[in-house]
Order: structure tokens, then sequence, then C-alpha cells
């Protein structure tokens, strides 16, 4: 599947037991492999908490939502509260 970096950027993300953890707002990029690093999660549209999502930790991605695997760990990092 394919997807173009507008609609990823409207996903929502939840993890596989349905928790939601908000939208894909940003992405980091590794220039050098040509693959995306990490996510950028807003828990909400106007600040809300930031988290940061692996590449490795991402389940599926499909046309209607982005789903991250249960066992990832809540941690802080310098936007606040952080998956790591």
């Amino acid at each position: 599947m394919r997807i173009n970096l507008k609609k990823l950027l409207r996903l929502p993300v939840c993890t596989e037991s349905g928790t939601k953890l908000g939208h894909i707002y940003d992405l980091e990029i590794d220039a050098g492999n040509h693959t995306v690093r990490q996510y950028s999660v807003r828990s909400s549209v106007f600040g809300g908490k930031v988290f940061l999502v692996a590449s490795s930790q991402i389940k599926d991605i499909t046309e209607d939502k982005v789903v991250v695997y249960d066992n990832i760990i809540k941690t802080s990092n310098a936007n606040g509260d952080g998956i790591q």
C-alpha cells in the first residue's frame, strides 16, 4: 500500500487493544537510508501530549489508522511524555 504524506499526517494512532493515542503530526526521516525513523503523535489538535513512536513500534498502517504494539513503554522526553 502507498500513502502520501498529506493523508498520513491525518491518521489516528491507536494501540492494538484500541487505546487512542492521537494523530500523526510529524515524522523524522533517515535521509541516508530513505526510511522513517520515528513518528510524532499529538494527543489533541490544540497542544496535548506528544508521543514519539519508532518505526519498529508500529504494527500496521492502513488507510484509516496507525496501530502500535500494546507493549510499548511510556517514558519522559524533552517535549513531555513520550512513547519510546
